[in-house]
């Protein structure tokens, strides 16, 4: 027998907390009196099923909650394929994105530290965020590869990233978590010269591709002669606006002869 949770504690459920019951109890498992448990024992030893599986299913809680209900209990459950968690409802992350587009570095990580703190308080059981520490592992706090994939799943929908399945053993605490969430949803903004590179390495791939006697190959020559003159003037110009700025009375006066 593949006996479900006893109410009456035992050797294996007397460490439970308060809040690893309502942890089960969200998972739909009823916890079994002791007179349940018995008319199931009864009910077991009478059937001719070589393995039986005794235990109280919540099904109106799982169907609720259909992302955490493991696939082996979907029928039983009537809950189906999963459907979007209740935090799914939103937008995807974009207002997260515009709210932390106007925040500081160090709001930036508080909002989203707390994103994560309050999701894994939903998921633990726990009342607020403030009972979950950020540097403490999840493996500590009594997260198991099913809370991970729901405080994934949660996560995603509020952010609207595609986070892996193993993202609380990737990253093995809330501000770890935290951090790597705030790089996706807040990437450090690309250099212009990068961009620049990047996109030369772009117009070569074109350029290797016209052809030797191409009718407008002199246009194409003269245009990007046009663009590096304009690109070498403008630097030469930003050389002489700082030697301007740092130059003494007497450099002053000399580049002044020499203009005219």
């Amino acid at each position: 027998m593949a006996w479900g949770p006893w109410a009456e504690a035992s050797g294996m459920t007397a460490g439970l907390t308060e809040a690893d019951v309502r942890r089960v109890r969200r998972l739909g498992l009823t916890p079994l009196s002791t007179e349940d448990g018995m008319t199931l024992f009864d009910a077991a030893c009478g059937a001719a099923t070589a393995v039986t599986v005794p235990m109280v299913l919540d099904t109106g809680s799982l169907r609720t909650r259909p992302e955490a209900v493991p696939p082996l209990l979907r029928d039983l459950a009537g809950a189906g394929r999963p459907a979007p968690s209740p935090v799914a409802a939103g937008d995807d992350g974009a207002g997260l994105r515009r709210r932390l587009a106007d925040l500081g570095d160090d709001e930036r990580h508080e909002v989203v530290l707390d994103l994560v703190r309050t999701q894994l308080a939903a998921v633990l059981g726990h009342s607020g965020p403030e009972a979950i520490r950020p540097e403490r592992g999840f493996l500590d706090v009594g997260v198991d590869s099913l809370t991970g994939v729901e405080l994934r799943n949660r996560l995603a929908a509020l952010t609207g990233l595609r986070l892996p399945a193993t993202l609380v053993f990737d990253y093995s605490t809330p501000l770890a978590v935290a951090r790597h969430l705030r790089g996706e949803l807040t990437p450090e903004p690309v250099a212009a010269s990068a961009r620049a590179l990047e996109e030369l390495g772009r117009l070569e791939d074109v350029l290797a591709a016209v052809d030797a006697d191409d009718a407008d190959r002199a246009t194409v020559g003269g245009r990007l002669r046009e663009l590096l003159a304009r690109w070498n003037d403008a630097g030469q110009q930003a050389d002489d606006s700082v030697s301007l700025e740092t130059a003494t009375a007497e450099e002053l006066f000399q580049i002044l002869d020499e203009s005219h």
